[in-house]
């Protein structure tokens, strides 16, 4: 297998629970170390995905949720939001993040068929 700089962070925690600030703050961390990540939200964690609905989140000592959603997307971090689940759950693509894709499991899997390392939360 080769070396990969490839990271994929699957998360099914909404913003709740504090694994989805510690699953962003990692994956930001990540970019910041020069690799490629994509998370993969699922089941709950979809919700993460609207928009608006992290604004209120904030686990000390970390960031807010909302600001570590936001600096993922600007540095490059790719959102793949399972569109099962987000159909399941009524949910509107026109009313997310920006950056999110609404997908099947596809471009994730892609990712694995390349080599890329998996992180679960």
């Amino acid at each position: 297998m080769s070396n990969t700089k490839k990271l994929i962070v699957t998360l099914s925690a909404n913003a709740k629970n504090d694994v989805s600030t510690v699953a962003f703050t990692v994956a930001n961390a990540a970019l910041s170390k020069g690799m490629e990540v994509g998370i993969f939200l699922s089941s709950d964690g979809v919700e993460l995905s609207r928009d608006g609905a992290t604004e209120f989140t904030h686990v000390q000592p970390f960031k807010k949720l909302n600001e570590l959603i936001e600096a993922f997307g600007t540095n490059g971090g790719v959102i793949w939001s399972c569109a099962p689940c987000f159909n399941h759950r009524g949910l509107d693509a026109e009313d997310t993040v920006q950056g999110t894709n609404v997908v099947g499991a596809g471009p994730m899997l892609d990712w694995l068929l390349e080599g890329a390392q998996t992180l679960t939360f």
